[in-house]
């Protein structure tokens, strides 16, 4: 269950909120140096060219919400350096933020006519040195369509299609009227429709040549289902079977709700004996989860080692063990309430994640040296505090001696509690960089969950299911184009949703022809 995200999120930025209204007022009363202060232009998403007072602009951030997600970032490395640095100033009031006396990117959820993404103006790659009056929608379009010309350069044996070069067409047309525009109104204009069509070029791109990279490589991909629940076994096993071909792998759930963990003080893996060895008989190959993050604050790392050992014990021939799953959550590290809501009391020092993730991986590794070794973190920047930000935590927490026994980096995606879109193939790279030398790849999906923020819409603001649709096709697809990517994806509510939803089934299935044919 991922009960903890929209009990998680809200508590999150309920904290989060008063912090920046605080820190707000007080950097607003101060009277920053023009000469490191970049002031942002804000116009409207759909493309009319009509700028955005301060809180229309905010408003669209929002999503569906009340939270902000504006952060300063490293260029280079996606660093988490500011949490929420804009603040009103200016005549009239704008969204502004101080340059910290090194270079900066400027992140923020915006919406093109894709959906929300984690959007990124990098000053064309090299960061904000100096202050200036920016508008938003067109530097944000100059930087992704360089990202976009940089990934194009990057895959030189990518088969364009007809619907990319549309797509790329519409980005450079509108990209020359908002670099020839004579006016802030047309720049806003044509910067947010070039925004839309880059978006769609970028998406178009990596979700055609993922399939296309893998095949060509033969790097083993992955077409991963999860089973959070055991339902029943000899269904989901063959339709999970059916959609994945030999690529096939789920990652079953094993839920101390489940197994008895909770009368016996110990688990009982025999619980889910049928669920794994059905899932076997029907060639596929196995995850094995034996603690969900939202289960991992209840242990010590003794009784969390102690699941670990039971199920590896239990199950010998599960292929890959994940030793810890959305690891850089703040609700892995700090006690929950009743709804699973963060409080400020953090575990003791000794059963911090780091000391489980440690001791779970040298244990599957001295059991079962043959089995891949899997660590999940949770993709987030912007919409909590930086300690928690997927990379920030990674090179705060992850030592070389614990990531000497990871074979397999993945990344927990929930798009509507914190977009990728346009971001992802730089976050992709950036985990390639930050994991050198490991696999990485998806290792959850999902989307609009009644237990999520619902706060930001993907690929379709009125229909979920073909949003879901939408969102599986592409990011199954654009998952398997990186090298030592084992593109994943590993659906969440696989047992649940897809059962009775042909298209959703399709839409995975689509990828696998692609990979096979």
């Amino acid at each position: 269950m991922k009960t903890k995200m929209s009990n998680r999120f809200a508590q999150v930025f309920a904290c989060l909120c008063v912090g920046v209204l605080v820190l707000s007022l007080v950097v607003s009363s101060s009277a920053p140096s023009t000469d490191n202060t970049v002031t942002l232009k804000f116009y409207d998403a759909q493309g009319s060219g009509t700028e955005l007072s301060a809180d229309e602009a905010k408003s669209v951030i929002h999503g569906n919400g009340g939270y902000d997600s504006d952060a300063l970032l490293d260029p280079a490395t996606m660093q988490d350096l500011a949490m929420h640095p804009l603040y009103e100033g200016g005549t009239p009031r704008r969204w502004q933020f101080d340059i910290p006396g090194r270079p900066v990117a400027f992140a923020v959820n915006w919406p093109t006519k894709r959906g929300f993404s984690f959007v990124i103006l990098d000053d064309s790659g090299t960061g904000f040195r100096t202050g200036r009056t920016v508008v938003f929608n067109y530097q944000a379009a100059v930087d992704a369509m360089r990202r976009l010309e940089a990934a194009l350069d990057a895959r030189p044996d990518y088969h364009r299609s007809n619907e990319w070069a549309a797509a790329y067409a519409a980005a450079e047309s509108n990209l020359s009227n908002a670099r020839h525009a004579r006016t802030d109104s047309d720049r806003g204009k044509y910067g947010q429709l070039a925004l839309d069509a880059i978006h769609l070029a970028t998406d178009t791109l990596l979700a055609e040549y993922g399939p296309q990279y893998a095949k060509s490589r033969r790097t083993d991909p992955q077409i991963g289902l999860t089973v959070d629940k055991i339902g029943t076994p000899a269904e989901w096993s063959t339709l999970a079977q059916r959609i994945s071909r030999s690529y096939g792998w789920v990652r079953i759930v094993f839920d101390p709700g489940v197994d008895d963990e909770d009368d016996r003080k110990q688990p009982d893996p025999e619980v889910y004996r049928q669920a794994v060895e059905t899932a076997r008989t029907a060639g596929l190959k196995i995850l094995g989860q034996p603690v969900d993050s939202y289960f991992a604050n209840r242990y010590t790392t003794e009784e969390y080692l102690t699941r670990v050992r039971a199920y590896v014990t239990a199950f010998p021939w599960i292929d890959a063990w994940e030793v810890g799953n959305e690891v850089n959550g703040c609700w892995l590290d700090r006690k929950t309430d009743d709804q699973g809501t963060c409080t400020e009391q953090q575990v003791p020092h000794e059963d911090r994640i780091i000391n489980k993730i440690d001791q779970a991986a040298q244990y599957v590794r001295q059991q079962r040296p043959d089995a891949m070794v899997v660590l999940t973190l949770y993709w987030q920047i912007g919409t909590d505090s930086p300690e928690w930000s997927t990379f920030n935590w990674a090179r705060a927490n992850l030592t070389p001696e614990i990531r000497r026994n990871i074979d397999t980096v993945l990344l927990s995606t929930w798009v509507e509690d914190a977009p990728l879109g346009l971001a992802f193939d730089q976050v992709m790279t950036t985990l390639l960089d930050e994991f050198a030398g490991k696999k990485v790849g998806l290792g959850e999906l999902g989307y609009w969950l009644a237990s999520t923020s619902r706060l930001y819409w993907a690929f379709d603001p009125l229909d979920v299911a073909s949003a879901r649709r939408e969102l599986a096709a592409y990011y199954y697809g654009a998952a398997l184009g990186y090298e030592r990517s084992v593109g994943g994806g590993y659906w969440w509510d696989f047992v649940d949703e897809m059962p009775t939803d042909p298209g959703l089934q399709q839409a995975v299935l689509q990828v696998t022809n692609r990979l096979a044919n």
